[in-house]
Order: structure tokens, then sequence, then C-alpha cells
């Protein structure tokens, strides 16, 4: 008994070595203070839209087509330039554009809260699609510098699997502050007036959230000494010619393929749920908010597990592992009546993404670093973008498909119960189509090429890249 609780316990350590804990909450906090924007636009801006606002729901639906072309036109661009934007001393790099572009956001975030029911459908589609606009720009290049900044200063697998599940358990604690909101107003009799002036606080909140992360972060130029001098791209026909490299490799290919289906329809559930609980199983706001809260508490209890489990047993074989609650997940959505039940199934949900968000972490990592292995560059910003690029429009039909399917059914935002054909629709939406998208993801997971073995040896090259170069710069600067 004595060796399984030490087992056990063992599972809830970080790992030993590299950075120190106090390095690690520092590098984390940045990730978790830019997730309430997105939460609050992919999660509960679409019920806010169709059931205050009193948009047809197809317009939504192409508002966020639209915005997602236009994500995934800018990101490869905004990944170059970020890649290209040369660290200064005295202004820093990847720190600096994050400190320039935060307040972008949060300005963006809260001019969408005040569109008027009595303006014009397409008056509303253009206000909403510029504010999207500005966002998405600006946040686009807030994730391609923070993504950059961690990996060179978190450089190997276990590094990257610790501050990812400390930034997890920052960014559900937020996350649960935001969700509540949408959960108790906007499912069942909440009371829609409060939802503005509350989302308002939550993005004064979000703003202290930006300055505490930031203040203390630090643009090292050692870190900028372990990047290869190459990744500097030199003209646009280089950067396509460097970006054919990474488009034709078989790991990003096979990983692209993967995560534009299963990986996409796993993440895209809460909006679907927000939908769900309140016209299928006709939950209260309070119910609601228990389902939302009671997968997460579960999730955040096994993450220092998912976590060991990633480091023992490889990034690729948990997220395979994670259909298996998926499955279980949205399937129950397809038969099940009550909200009990309903807590059942987006528990194994959130498992699931967590699984695989976790795990996707340390395959982006191997991803970047294997690219510099084989080709001596280090082009995190472009990979991102490419990534971004040839994601982000098919993720996008998530919101679509769903959108869509809920009004071709017949789903009136403005009636009180529901019909059992707009019913099915949302059924199907929530449970039927991310099984089948989850089916198709899996053949190009189980081909994806870097397995435990291959992971753990780009993990010892990024560190050998990163933190020797980092003593022996450091030690040049004593002398």
């Amino acid at each position: 008994m004595g060796k399984f609780l030490k087992r056990i316990g063992a599972q809830y350590q970080l790992s030993k070595g590299g950075l120190s804990l106090k390095e690690m909450v520092t590098l984390a906090l940045p990730g978790p203070a830019s997730v309430i924007g997105p939460i609050i636009i992919h999660n509960a801006l679409i019920k806010f839209y169709t059931d205050i606002i009193h948009i047809d729901p197809v317009y939504i639906g192409w508002i966020y087509f639209i915005y997602n072309l236009w994500n995934a036109i800018n990101d490869p661009l905004l990944g170059i330039f970020v890649d290209r934007f040369k660290f200064n001393k005295k202004r820093g790099k990847y720190v600096y554009l994050m400190r320039v572009t935060a307040p972008v956001m949060l300005l963006s975030i809260f001019g969408m809260l005040f569109s008027s029911p009595s303006w014009n459908d397409w008056i509303i589609f253009a206000v909403l699609l510029l504010e999207l606009f500005i966002f998405d720009t600006a946040y686009t290049v807030y994730s391609v510098a923070y993504q950059s900044y961690f990996l060179i200063a978190a450089p190997s697998k276990e590094e990257r699997v610790d501050v990812e599940v400390i930034r997890t358990y920052i960014g559900n604690a937020l996350g649960f502050i935001t969700t509540i909101i949408p959960t108790l107003l906007l499912v069942g009799d909440g009371n829609r007036a409060l939802i503005i002036p509350i989302f308002s606080v939550v993005i004064i909140v979000n703003a202290l959230m930006y300055f505490v992360a930031l203040r203390n972060l630090q643009d090292k130029a050692e870190l900028y000494e372990s990047i290869p001098k190459e990744s500097s791209h030199q003209s646009f026909r280089e950067v396509w010619k460097e970006a054919f490299t990474i488009i034709k490799s078989k790991p990003f290919i096979t990983y692209l393929l993967y995560f534009i289906t299963a990986r996409g329809a796993i993440a895209y559930y809460f909006t679907p749920f927000l939908y769900y609980m309140d016209k299928v199983v006709k939950s209260s706001g309070i119910v609601a908010t228990i389902a939302d809260v009671v997968p997460g508490i579960i999730m955040l209890a096994i993450l220092p597990v998912i976590g060991s489990l990633i480091k023992n047993t490889g990034s690729k074989n948990v997220i395979i592992i994670s259909y298996i609650p998926a499955f279980l997940g949205f399937a129950g959505l397809l038969f099940i009546k009550e909200a009990w039940q309903a807590v059942i199934c987006y528990t194994l949900i959130v498992i699931s993404l967590n699984m695989t968000q976790t795990a996707g972490v340390a395959i982006s990592g191997a991803l970047i670093d294997e690219d510099e292995r084989a080709n001596g560059r280090r082009r995190t910003g472009l990979f991102n973008g490419i990534f971004a690029l040839l994601t982000t429009t098919f993720i996008s039909f998530q919101s679509i498909i769903f959108t869509n399917i809920i009004s071709w059914f017949g789903y009136d935002g403005t009636a009180e119960i529901q019909t059992e054909r707009a019913i099915m629709g949302i059924r199907i939406g929530a449970g039927l189509v991310p099984l089948i998208l989850g089916v198709i993801g899996f053949v190009p997971l189980l081909l994806f090429p870097i397995g435990k073995k291959l992971e753990q040896e780009l993990s010892d090259f990024s560190t050998g890249q990163r933190r020797y170069k980092q003593i022996d710069q450091e030690a040049d600067d004593c002398n």
C-alpha cells in the first residue's frame, strides 16, 4: 500500500532540474491571461448575439467563417513578422510584442458587447466582424510571440508539460469565471440584463491579469542567442520555399489532418453545451453552471496524472487514449434526457479535451524542434502561422456546421420552448458531428510518426540547443 501511494504521489510532482517553480509560474501566466477573450468570443458571444441581440444564427455562422478566414490569412504573415522582428536590448522582442497587443485585445472585446438589437442585421454583421478582425490581429501577434518565448524558455518536453499543467490550472480558474456567466445568464431564466455589466467587470479583471503576467516577464538576451541566425527570413520567395519544406513533412501533414478533424470537434464543445443544457435537458442556469464546473474540477484533480502520463507514455499515445472518454461523452449526448447525465457526458469530454491539449503542447514543441534539427533553422512563427493558415478555416466549419444544423432544424432564439425537430438538431450538432469527425481524425493520428522514443530524442536536442548555449552566454557575460 505504501509503494502504491508513493507511486500515486509521484504523479503530482513537477520534474526536477531546469526551471524553478517560480520561473515556471512566471512563464505560465501570460497564457491564461489571454484565454478570457477567446472564451467570450467562441463560447458566449454566439448565444449572446442570437438570444439577446436577436441576429439569425446563419449570420453568426458566416461572421465566424469570415473571421476565421481572416485569421487563417493573417496568421502566417504575422508569424513571419514576429520571426523577423529584431531583438533590441532596450525594448526586447517577444515580451514587448505581448505588452503592445494586450490593450488592443481588451478594447476590441469590450466593443463587442455594445451592439444593439435595434440595428439592422447587416450593420451588426459589419461592426462585429470589424471588431473580430482587430481582436484577432492583436491576438495572433500576442500568441505567436508567447509561444516562441515559451519554447525557448522551456526547452525540454518535461518542462513544457509542467508549465502547461500550471498554465491549465490558472487558465481554468479564469475560464470558470468567464464561462459561469453565460451558463448562469444565458441558460434557463437567467437575468440577461446583467450580462454586459458583468462581462465588463471580467474585462477589467483580465486587464489586471495581463499587467501581473507581463510585468515580471523578461526578454533576456541569452534566450535569443540560442536561436539560429538563419531563422531570419530575407525575402518572401525564401519564406514560401521554407514554408513548403514544413508543409510537405509527414509529421506536419498527419498532425494537421488529425487537428482539423478530431481535435477541432472535441475543442468546439462549449457553445453546443449552452444550447444543449438550455433547450435539450431544459436545465436552470445554476444546474448548467454545475454541469460546467464539475467536469473542470474533476479534470483539474487528475491533470498532474495526465502530465505524468505524457512524460512516461508519450504524447501520441495519450491522445489515442483520450478518444475513449471523448467517444463515450459525445455518444451519450445523442440519447440522454436528464441534466445529471449531461454532467457525466461533459466530464468525459472535458477530460479528453485536456488530455489532447496538454499532449498537444509537447507535440507542437516536438514538431518545431524536429524542423530545427532537420533544417538548422528555428522557425516558430512561420511554423505556427502555416499551421494556423491550414487549420483555422477548417476548424471554423465547426461553428458553421453547428449553427446551420440548428437553423435548418428550426431553432428559434426568441422561443422559450423549441420543437422536437430543433432539439434533434442540437443533439446532432453537439453529439453526432463530433463522433464522425473523431473517427475521421483517428486515421492520420495513427500515422503520425513522432512516437515516444523520437519525442524524447527531440526533447534532448532542444535542451542541448537552448540550455547549454544560455549557460555559455551567461559565462561570457560574467567574464
